[in-house]
């Protein structure tokens, strides 16, 4: 009959249980020098928002024959858009009426529509607080809302 014989404990075994401790020291130490580094050198800090190149502020009207007025802070109209034109930008100024409508707010104040440098378009509704990325949707959708800028009556 063979006898097997107890397997000899593992020097590293014994030392495991004490290692562990300083492994974690370790491990937390390098995190927390790395977090440190990343918030001096600002690594994930917010982009710097581009400069304004133009802005205007609109207001829109809905006209008898379905169309929308889009006038400029002067009351001069901007633009004329027929009815059933522009899906996009009758969608999103849809959106933001509705946001006035329920909060009781009127159409007196204007919208702000802003183009930044690199294409970044922006229209916000200081009435509500609400703000639409207009590139998010696409140069296309854009390019509805560049023609604002502009003094000239048309779509």
């Amino acid at each position: 009959m063979t006898t097997l014989a107890a397997p000899s404990p593992r020097p590293l075994s014994r030392l495991a249980p004490r290692l562990i401790p300083g492994i974690v020291v370790v491990i937390l130490s390098g995190v927390l020098l790395c977090a440190t580094v990343a918030r001096l050198e600002n690594f994930a800090g917010a982009p710097a928002t581009p400069a304004v190149i133009a802005k205007a502020e609109l207001t829109f009207t809905d006209l008898a024959d379905g169309g929308v007025s889009v006038r400029n802070a002067g009351g001069q109209v901007v633009a004329t858009i027929p009815a059933r034109d522009d899906g996009f930008l009758r969608m999103t100024l849809r959106l933001l009426a509705a946001a006035r409508l329920r909060q009781h707010i009127g159409q007196e104040q204007p919208f702000m529509l802003t183009k930044f440098a690199g294409g970044r378009m922006l229209l916000a509704d200081p009435a509500t607080g609400l703000r639409v990325e207009l590139e998010a949707f696409g140069p296309s959708n854009v390019g509805e809302f560049t023609h604002f800028f502009s003094t000239r009556t048309g779509s």
